[in-house]
Parts: structure tokens; sequence; C-alpha cells
């Protein structure tokens, strides 16, 4: 086997390894290394997550009723108020 082919076996073999890690990863197992800057409305938020005490910028993983997620910070009013009203909920 030639030295470029084991190459790229072994690179191709270290991409499959990333992408398997990605699909595991969920919700708590991210970080947050940006947060949303604006108030978000309550109503379209239907779940937070904290993010893992080890990263960085302690962050809330919002997810919206179309299923996007977004970083914010736990630090700001509008986040802490957010979080307050999902959990009273």
């Amino acid at each position: 086997m030639s030295s470029s082919t084991l190459l790229l076996l072994l690179l191709g073999l270290s991409c499959l390894q990333s992408f398997t890690k990605a699909e595991r990863a969920s919700g708590a197992d991210l970080c947050c290394f940006e947060f949303h800057k604006r108030p978000f409305p309550a109503a379209n938020v239907v779940s937070y997550e904290e993010t893992r005490p080890d990263c960085i910028h302690p962050g809330v993983i919002l997810t919206t009723k179309k299923g996007f997620r977004m970083c914010a910070d736990p630090e700001v009013d509008w986040v802490q108020r957010l979080i307050k009203m999902k959990k009273s909920a």
C-alpha cells in the first residue's frame, strides 16, 4: 500500500470518527462561543439547557418552536427572565 493511499485512508477514518462524535453531541454537551444579543420572545422558546461546566464561557442554549438553537448569556437580564418563566411553566 502506498503512503498516499494510507494517508487518505487515515484521513477518511478520522473524519468518520469526528462525524460520529458530532452525532452523539446534544444539548448540554455543547459549548457557546458567541451569544444572541437581542432579547428573544419567550413564547417562541420551547426549552433551554445550560452548557457544560467545563466550557470556557457559561451559556444557555435556547431551542425555538422551529427547532433552531441559539446561545444566550445567562448573566443578561432577558435570559434570566426567560429561564425563570420556563421554570415556572
